[in-house]
């Protein structure tokens, strides 16, 4: 079987895996991409997931057309026969087969983790509780525009292991990076890593906020002298987590601050190292609007001076760049009433940097699958912050409990509904926000099926 000493004693890359036994655990993107860069590498393969429905099957099919053995419905003990296990980042640690492994010895490692074993291309890594789907997608463009091979992969979508093969020494893979995958590294190594910042998220499956902060916390933990760690010098959790890290770092704040990185002072753009400092550029030049965003340039700017991309490509990504789907996305404005998209707001930190964003009065939609959050010590600032607050999904009822009597409520069982009932409600000069502060698995594959869907759902009653 193979070890975590063996793996961090291997001299050089890529490994020779040729005749090992993989076992992957989750059949989703991820999954199967790890499927099939392992069996390309001469691995045998088994791929097995709980479920057995149809989209799976056409999956399972796919990869047995590789000579991939499949298991679906379950997870039988025939994953145990074998050198290591491939666990999916949406599958939970303590399910009973991953249990067993662990008794007998069996290694256990992450999609990330076995990706960068073949990965020739710098690895810029970015995680955080929020920012970081926005932050990789404009770190991806600076490149574009300094016409330099880029993939942006990861947590956003396009696994990390369905793309090493197409990177060289020139390229540069920037990945998304979720806790969940940092779960099972051992030897992961991004040449920078960057932190955005920390809020509490996913305690469902954490036993702590600190045992959350503690895995994001892993990205730079191989990380040696060559390397660069970007940080948020104004969480303060971050910055005492950072201390004892090897790699050089840059941090990034809006003060006015002399340490490496990025500052704002009289609201320009100013990176500070030891020979001085430079101005950038005013903040109202930058395209996306809210701090939040401030912020997310800044990692941006500290990447560029990192890997030395070209001045002008920066500048121009910094003016230009225009966002990504499903965070603070302008739908449309019909009748005076502004539909923004802001699904990707899973929690309820990111839901408040929504918030914050506009001027104009607010009707807010939220609710889905909550994922063991603190709904009632927002009240106070959401009241502040909001006209009226549409409620939908599992969660509804819980934010209900936590806000009556201090918020102004609606109820509505589906995000259709909420739909509706905003539409009714928004008078002209209103901002209507979807910005959830839940997972979409009550109701939605995923926080982009439920983006898409109020997408189709605003064009057909926000007229």
């Amino acid at each position: 079987m193979l070890t975590e000493n063996e793996i961090k004693e291997w001299k050089q890359l890529p490994p020779d895996l040729s005749g090992m036994r993989a076992s992957i655990i989750g059949m989703a993107r991820s999954g199967v991409a790890a499927a099939k860069l392992l069996k390309s590498r001469g691995c045998h393969v088994l791929v097995s997931d709980s479920k057995s429905d149809g989209e799976l099957k056409r999956q399972a099919s796919a990869l047995q057309n590789l000579d991939i053995d499949i298991e679906l419905g379950k997870h039988s003990d025939r994953l145990l026969d074998c050198d290591f296990i491939v666990r999916s980042p949406g599958v939970p640690a303590d399910i009973a087969i991953l249990r067993k492994a662990q008794e007998d010895g069996i290694l256990i490692v992450s999609e990330i983790e076995v990706a960068s074993w073949f990965c020739r291309a710098p690895i810029i890594a970015v995680t955080g509780s929020n920012g970081k789907t926005t932050t990789v997608e404009w770190i991806g463009d600076l490149f574009g525009r300094s016409e330099r091979k880029v993939a942006v992969c990861g947590n956003v979508g396009t696994p990390f292991s369905a793309i090493v093969d197409d990177l060289d020494e020139e390229s540069v893979a920037v990945l998304e990076i979720s806790s969940f995958q940092l779960e099972n590294i051992v030897r992961f190594r991004p040449r920078v890593a960057a932190v955005t910042n920390f809020s509490p998220d996913h305690l469902d499956r954490y036993a702590s906020y600190e045992a959350y902060i503690r895995t994001k916390c892993r990205i730079f933990e191989n990380q040696n002298s060559d390397d660069a760690l970007i940080f948020n010098r104004g969480d303060a959790r971050l910055s005492s987590m950072v201390t004892g890290a090897k790699g050089k770092k840059l941090s990034f704040g809006c003060d006015e601050s002399f340490e490496p990185g990025v500052g704002l002072w009289d609201n320009t753009l100013v990176v500070s190292n030891p020979v001085g400092c430079l101005s950038l550029m005013k903040r109202t030049e930058l395209n996306l609007r809210g701090w939040h965003n401030l912020e997310n340039g800044m990692v941006v700017v500290c990447v560029a001076l990192e890997m030395k991309a070209p001045f002008k490509a920066l500048q121009e990504s910094l003016r230009e760049f225009k966002g990504v789907p499903h965070r603070l996305e302008v739908v449309t404005e019909s009748h005076g009433i502004l539909w923004i998209n802001d699904s990707k707001a899973t929690n309820i930190a990111s839901a408040m940097v929504a918030l914050d964003s506009f001027e104009r009065p607010l009707i807010l939609l939220a609710g889905g699958r909550d994922k063991g959050s603190d709904f009632a010590g927002i009240a106070p600032q959401l009241n502040a912050k909001v006209k009226s607050v549409i409620l939908f999904g599992e969660a509804g009822s819980a934010m209900e409990n936590a806000w009556k009597k201090k918020v102004k409520l609606k109820r509505a069982e589906t995000l259709e509904n909420a739909v509706k009932l905003a539409a009714k409600s928004a008078n002209e000069g209103d901002v209507i926000l979807l910005s959830p502060m839940c997972a979409s698995f009550d109701e939605f594959d995923n926080y982009m099926h439920r983006g898409d869907t109020f997408k189709e759902l605003v064009k057909e009653y926000g007229s």
